[in-house]
């Protein structure tokens, strides 16, 4: 049973909502609230009308390191680091923030949203974990998910250069076809891997590549001209 004070639980209810509503599950709400695991049941079935479900949490960083995922995770630990490092933001409310500002990207790119809630909280536990690190690109200069063990190695991130079957799916396979006959035929592995990005609009790919710079300047101002304008000039 919660024992704080009226006030305390009052907010930790609020949190809940907002986690639930967010797409949170049961495992995560227990680990970041103090609430009971009844009262958190109650609160979710009064907001899902429906049993929260049932299984394990992903515990495998592998998700995060294809190339769609990573573009998504990407944008959206960016998005948390500067809110924590510039905005001073506490670790939940940086987390639910950033959460809502990357839905709001995927809405206005019109793009599928890739990162779920809890895959989200599950990065962070990564990163926590030291088992995840960022790098940066040596096209953009983004920074991007990787593994811990590949942070020596340079390289492009998935922006930059896809693999050669990006965006193989339905949806994608179904946009490039009406776009047949306007877009001129690709020559080269990379011109078919950068035309077969359908699961990610250019709009999406423009919004990411930006937002990453972004926040790749602001947290590191001293960053070089040179850097700047290569971030600029990076073909999309």
């Amino acid at each position: 049973m919660y024992k704080g004070s009226v006030t305390e639980e009052a907010r930790e209810v609020l949190r809940a909502i907002e986690l639930i509503q967010l797409g949170a599950r049961m495992p995560v709400l227990e680990k970041e609230l103090t609430l009971s695991r009844n009262r958190l049941i109650r609160l979710y079935r009064e907001l899902k009308n429906a049993s929260p479900p049932k299984g394990m949490l992903p515990f495998s960083a592998d998700w995060y390191f294809t190339w769609l995922p990573n573009i998504h995770a990407s944008l959206f630990y960016n998005i948390y680091l500067f809110l924590t490092d510039r905005a001073k933001c506490s670790r939940l409310d940086a987390l639910t923030r950033a959460y809502r500002l990357y839905l709001e990207h995927c809405e206005s790119a019109e793009t599928e949203r890739v990162l779920s809630f809890t895959r989200a909280w599950t990065l962070l536990r990564f990163f926590d974990g030291g088992l995840l690190t960022l790098s940066s690109c040596t096209v953009c200069s983004g920074r991007f998910v990787r593994h811990v063990r590949d942070a020596h190695k340079p390289t492009a991130c998935c922006i930059c250069v896809p693999p050669a079957r990006a965006g193989m799916t339905r949806a994608a396979r179904a946009n490039r076809n009406a776009q047949a006959d306007a877009a001129p035929p690709a020559s080269s592995t990379r011109g078919r891997a950068a035309a077969a990005l359908g699961g990610l609009s250019g709009t999406m790919r423009e919004t990411v590549r930006d937002t990453l710079a972004e926040v790749t300047r602001a947290l590191d101002p001293k960053r070089s001209a040179n850097r700047l304008r290569l971030v600029a000039s990076a073909p999309v």
